[in-house]
């Protein structure tokens, strides 16, 4: 306890919690939470996934699915890790404790969780990827789960630059094949960890990263059948995590 240097007229004094959540929330600004127009990814065997912006209330269905990893038999790839910081961000995110975060996730055609990627938006010119997580590995669908970030990042909100930094050699392949560049470190560190920054530029994805991705058919497609998107709702937790041990 603390006592002030000049005399206060009164000694303790009352908020309503409703009062205090206004300064302990993380407004969120329009801008950066321009809705993702869903689309879809066919896998080699014409199973369709659905990638779409997550909801709020689905998220018992994504903390479920990562509380799956909480062990550590998943510390193969740093799935334990990436599971467990991906959760804290996901809570934070429905809780309204983190700032101007967005959620993207895919799911099969009977609404499955397949996989999960998040980033939040630094300011008009910096979007940082924050994780991109899989259950079910499956034709590339991490490199097309993180692409989708970017695109909303780049594409939706019109940020200048993506910052990332990657947790596993899984992780930095990825950037690697999408060609990031490195900012100097340490002098320029990543928000998780102070890691390293990977980081693209916009014109670098709308000229080389991006027409190589849709060549190679990892845009996806749209628009989703109405049907479709509607059977992905609501968000199912996973059945049963499909990863290599």
């Amino acid at each position: 306890m603390v006592k002030p240097v000049v005399p206060i007229s009164f000694e303790k004094f009352e908020y309503s919690v409703e009062e205090i959540e206004e300064y302990l929330r993380a407004p969120e600004e329009e801008k950066f939470q321009t809705p993702y127009t869903p689309k879809m990814y066919r896998l080699k065997s014409g199973e369709p996934i659905i990638i779409r912006p997550a909801e709020k209330s689905e998220t018992p269905a994504m903390l479920q699915t990562l509380k799956q990893l909480f062990d550590s038999k998943y510390d193969k790839d740093f799935y334990h890790l990436v599971a467990v910081r991906t959760y804290s961000e996901i809570l934070a995110w429905a809780q309204n404790r983190v700032k101007d975060e967005y959620v993207i996730v895919a799911t099969n055609a009977e609404g499955e969780l397949m996989g999960i990627v998040n980033h939040r938006f630094v300011d008009e010119s910096v979007a940082m990827s924050l994780h991109t997580i899989v259950f079910k590995r499956a034709e590339r669908l991490g490199i097309m789960l993180y692409a989708s970030k970017i695109e909303h990042a780049f594409d939706f909100v019109g940020a200048k630059e993506w910052w990332a930094t990657f947790e596993s050699p899984f992780g930095y392949r990825m950037g690697f094949r999408l060609q990031h560049y490195m900012k100097p470190w340490p002098e320029v560190q990543h928000e998780l960890g102070g890691g390293r920054v990977f980081y693209l530029t916009r014109d670098r994805w709308q000229k080389v990263v991006k027409p190589d991705l849709a060549q190679k058919g990892l845009m996806g497609s749209r628009p989703v059948p109405s049907e479709l998107l509607d059977k992905s709702k609501p968000l199912k937790p996973t059945a049963k995590i499909e990863i290599e041990l």
